[in-house]
């Protein structure tokens, strides 16, 4: 049997867990054109699974053929990709239709191309909104819907060129859905830009950890269809140090299924245990904490170093010898990002599996 877990980022899964009913729903959402879900901001840590919704959705959306699907990525190009995309995925008479739009053409060699004049009014002041509102008018009459993806979003000035004029297009009832992904200070600059605050009505989907239970259940049925035997113990072991995290869970499993081991025991678990925190650190951990702040690192540095599953925030005031408003507020931040959680009042832990080992480990060299 073909290992049914899979790390890769951005994949879908064999053993999807926790989002099937997400993805479901959303995807029923948005066939309504007046839908508060046809704008959908979705974040969380990385690892959490942003992409693999994403690309979950994409896929489903893409079989119904009433509807063109359009995966962006964050660059200058926005706008004039979504089109290209748009046209490469249109049949003869779309095609036909689309080439009839005034700053469309192709060439003999049956390249796209775009050109506008600057000069042009718009609403935005943006020469690409005639084009758009074009392009909605075109699919309209098709009577086809786009649905536009962007992952790993961030307040730049493509993307609020292109959210403003989506905003219009929302506006003049033209059935298109964008689902965006990115992490959770991403989005809230984004959402508190001046410009585009219509996001902060958008509807926001937060991929919290995964349930240990459901984990638990998943390694047990994955196992045991592989003809893999794995006691009790085990099971809860192994279940404790994914810490409901998305990719620790498929990272984990991917290991220990790759051992080829029929029983798996305790030293088939010490025997991936290395591996799995490498991979986790490399991967995953290293990005985050470079992007932190000196004292956000300095924060999840004394978290660590007084160790225990759970530290007092006014411990950790104490050792920072900082005052309790000051604390307060690199404690939202680490909140906000969901690197730590709060498990009762006045207590904080980490989210992430050994991840204070990791701090421990490696803050010097970074």
């Amino acid at each position: 049997m073909k290992n049914p877990f899979n790390p890769s980022f951005g994949r879908v899964p064999k053993i999807y867990l926790d989002r099937e009913q997400t993805v479901h729903q959303l995807e029923e959402d948005i066939q309504d054109v007046d839908s508060p879900y046809l704008t959908t901001l979705i974040y969380g840590m990385r690892g959490s699974g942003k992409t693999t919704l994403l690309t979950d959705i994409s896929h489903d959306i893409r079989k119904r053929a009433d509807w063109i699907v359009v995966d962006l990525t964050m660059g200058d190009a926005l706008i004039p990709t979504l089109i290209e995309l748009v046209y490469k995925q249109a049949d003869s008479t779309l095609k036909n239709l689309l080439k009839s739009i005034d700053g469309i053409s192709v060439s003999a060699a049956g390249v796209l191309k775009i050109a506008y004049q600057r000069n042009q009014a718009s609403v935005t002041n943006s020469p690409h909104q005639p084009l758009l509102e074009s392009l909605a008018e075109t699919l309209q009459q098709r009577k086809l819907k786009l649905l536009i993806t962007i992952d790993e979003i961030s307040s730049t000035p493509a993307l609020r060129e292109f959210a403003a004029i989506y905003q219009i297009l929302l506006r003049n009832e033209y059935h298109i859905a964008l689902l965006m992904a990115g992490l959770p200070s991403k989005v809230s600059e984004l959402q508190n830009d001046d410009v585009l605050t219509f996001l902060l009505r958008s509807q926001r989907i937060y991929l919290e950890p995964l349930s240990l239970l459901t984990i638990k259940n998943s390694y047990r049925q994955a196992f045991s269809r592989g003809k893999r035997e794995i006691d009790e113990h085990t099971l809860n072991f192994i279940t404790k140090i994914t810490n409901g995290y998305a990719y620790a869970f498929q990272l984990l499993g991917f290991l220990l299924w790759r051992t080829g081991k029929s029983l798996i025991d305790q030293a088939t678990v010490d025997q991936v245990l290395a591996d799995y925190k490498a991979e986790l650190f490399r991967n995953v951990y290293l990005k985050m904490y470079q992007e932190l702040s000196p004292v956000d690192r300095k924060f999840v540095l004394t978290m660590a170093e007084l160790g225990g599953n759970t530290v007092k925030t006014s411990v950790i005031g104490t050792r920072m010898n900082k005052s309790k408003n000051y604390i307060s507020i690199y404690r939202r931040r680490l909140l906000d990002d969901q690197l730590i959680t709060a498990p009762s009042w006045g207590e904080l832990s980490f989210t992430l599996p050994f991840f204070a080992e990791f701090v421990i480990e490696y803050h010097d060299l970074y």
